[in-house]
């Protein structure tokens, strides 16, 4: 596809003000300033109303591929489509109301007007973090479905179904738009915005037809549900070439919606089911899916702002008060007439007689309105939904005036009761109020950090809401009050934000320190221990010094606990310094008999070993562990003393 359009840009916001053929004024700019095809918001002079009107210049229609080659052609094509267009009105499609040409500024520009819908689109809704749920998504892709149905019944292919195409109304219902009002993109030519919901077979050649729109449709649903679009690199051609003969990544967790949009989204697209297909899977699985709660478009609106302005019931014909309220008014007579003549004063005394000969006729109109005017008994409305409710009463003439109400009793969008009650006699005319259920009632969210169990406990309870309690090592909480807590569904949630009851709300428990490890310490100087053990919160304690074998003079030769046991913060270490070896002088047992040697040995504190000889005779010599000892030596206290006798 080629164009030979190199034009001048008209300046975007210069429309602004300005009265297009006549009738519709520019407003305000919708569409980027950069794009070729501006959308502006405009007035309808002719019937009053707000439309939206997209201006492009002819010579951006101009397709050399398509055998447009010049303006008049491209012009005349552009115009055959708006009337193809016009002609497929659907409720789900943002169809074509008026179309034509006109010049802006010695530049040629085609125009298309449509209804206007202010609610902004799924993109807006989407980059704002929003999600839909899995009932929401059904019906935005039953809406959808409807709508691609009806344009591949009539032959013509969207081409680019992406979230920004789906603009909301004020229903909350998405409508499709951008069909026909622009030329599909070859893989060369799109950008990556429109790659990442393209089917695989366009980055290998292949034309949109109804089967890609349909993979677009279900990678939208994929996104409206996770946030995310599968298989997006970093250039167009990446992109496409990572969806060949791939899945779509759908998840049990989304509920019976995934196996429809897994059918939609395969990589082949003779293996995919149609947009009529695809709506009646989604209609199949409605009653196995949660009631889908209104959807809060991007123009946010409270429900208690829709619902608590009054609504009256409009009838066909208009209402005789009003008609008579303004005669009312324009007969008033002035206080004050100059009269010039007796002329001017007969004059005068007619208008006065006329007048009050109408404000009588008009006395009796309203005395007999009010003889004549009918009364009926409020039906028990009571568990009926609201547009059921009003469609029972609407031939009444009743004021109905809409009051929002939370409950646990009646279901969203039901009537909880009516104001007067049932039985009771209205006037046409009258106001009815009805309350209507918002949901379950809401719980505050309360602080509890730094509160104890019981009391964060009863607060939480107290606003309807859940407590799931787990308990954690704490070194500056005390044990048994609450480190933090969080919705467990929404952490993102502060005090003073509104659930519904119900809601768990996590608390996390101190249970007081984290007991630790005792660290080894033996064979550590004085300083060195003292630096480790706070380290871990603990304390040092001293104990006598010891003798240590194994333990050099003035190192920490014992402790207790010992290492690896676990203590709690703030818990004794008690250590002792080495004196070194317990060397003791070995006593005169060298060169006396066995039973006079061995008592000196025991009373010294050394072990008898190893004897051989004949013990009857004097000791030759001694040892310890093959090495020969004297009388005298420093022996370490304990040693087992071997003797030998001749």
């Amino acid at each position: 596809m080629t164009s030979s359009f190199i034009g001048v840009m008209i300046d975007p916001e210069a429309l602004i003000g300005e009265v297009l053929v006549g009738r519709y004024r520019i407003e305000s700019l919708l569409s980027d300033h950069a794009a070729v095809t501006r959308v502006y918001e405009a007035q309808d002079l002719r019937h009053s109303k707000k439309v939206s009107i997209r201006v492009t210049p002819t010579a951006s229609l101009v397709d050399l591929d398509a055998g447009l080659g010049d303006e008049r052609s491209a012009l005349d094509s552009f115009k055959a489509t708006m009337q193809q267009l016009y002609a497929m009105n659907h409720p789900t499609l943002v169809c074509i109301d008026d179309w034509g040409d006109t010049m802006i500024d010695g530049v040629r520009h085609a125009f298309s007007v449509t209804q206007f819908f202010g609610q902004g689109t799924l993109r807006e809704f989407l980059d704002r973090g929003r999600r839909l749920s899995p009932s929401q998504a059904l019906v935005v892709g039953i809406d959808v479905c409807r709508a691609l149905h009806h344009a591949h019944q009539n032959g013509l292919t969207h081409g680019d179904v992406r979230p920004a195409n789906l603009i909301f109304g004020d229903d909350a219902r998405v409508r499709l738009t951008g069909l026909g009002t622009k030329r599909w993109a070859s893989a060369e030519q799109m950008s990556i915005e429109q790659a990442k919901y393209a089917a695989p077979e366009i980055g290998l050649g292949s034309v949109p037809n109804s089967a890609t729109d349909v993979y677009s449709l279900a990678l939208t649903l994929l996104e409206s549900l996770s946030g995310d679009v599968p298989f997006v690199g970093e250039s167009v051609a990446i992109t496409l070439a990572n969806r060949v003969e791939k899945l779509l990544p759908v998840s049990a967790d989304m509920g019976p919606i995934a196996a429809p949009i897994e059918r939609a989204g395969r990589p082949l697209a003779d293996e995919r089911i149609s947009a009529l297909e695809l709506g009646q899977a989604l209609a199949q699985i409605a009653d196995k899916m949660a009631r889908p709660l209104p959807i809060d478009t991007v123009v946010s609106k409270k429900f208690e702002d829709v619902i608590t302005r009054p609504q009256p019931v409009t009838p066909s014909g208009q209402k005789t008060e009003v008609q008579v309220d303004a005669q009312l008014t324009a007969v008033e007579p002035e206080k004050q007439i100059v009269v010039e003549s007796p002329r001017t004063r007969r004059r005068f005394k007619r208008i006065f007689v006329l007048a009050g000969a109408g404000a009588v006729l008009i006395t009796a109109v309203i005395a007999f309105q009010s003889l004549t005017t009918s009364s009926f008994s409020v039906p028990n409305l009571t568990g009926v939904a609201e547009a059921e409710a009003r469609n029972s009463i609407a031939t009444y003439d009743w004021e109905l005036i809409i009051r929002a109400e939370r409950t646990n009793d009646v279901e969203f969008g039901f009537i909880i009761r009516t104001e007067p009650a049932a039985g009771a006699s209205l006037k046409q005319g009258d106001a009815l109020v009805l309350f209507v259920s918002e949901g379950a009632p809401l719980g505050v969210l309360v602080d509890v950090a730094g509160k104890s169990r019981e009391v964060a406990t009863k607060l939480i309870m107290d606003q309807g809401l859940t407590v799931a309690a787990v308990d954690q090592a704490s070194d500056s909480v005390p044990i048994g009050n609450v480190i933090a807590w969080s919705v467990a569904k929404q952490p993102s949630l502060v005090a003073g934000d509104e659930v519904l009851q119900g809601t768990v709300i996590n608390i996390v428990v101190s249970n007081g320190p984290a007991l630790r490890p005792v660290p080894l310490i033996v064979g550590m100087n004085l300083a060195e221990a003292t630096a480790v053990v706070a380290e871990l919160g603990l304390v040092l304690g001293v104990s006598d010094d010891s003798f240590s074998n194994e333990v050099a003079v003035g190192l920490i030769s014992a402790q207790s606990p010992p290492p690896g046991q676990p203590v709690p913060r703030g818990s004794t270490v008690v250590y002792s310094i080495s004196l070194g070896p317990d060397l003791v002088e070995l006593p005169n047992i060298v060169g006396i008999n066995f039973v006079e040697a061995e008592k000196r040995l025991l009373e010294a504190g050394f072990v008898v070993g190893q004897v051989s000889g004949r013990k009857s005779y004097r000791m030759k010599s001694a040892s310890v562990k093959g090495v020969a000892v004297n009388n005298g030596d420093k022996v370490l206290r304990g040693s087992a003393i071997d003797m030998v006798f001749p």
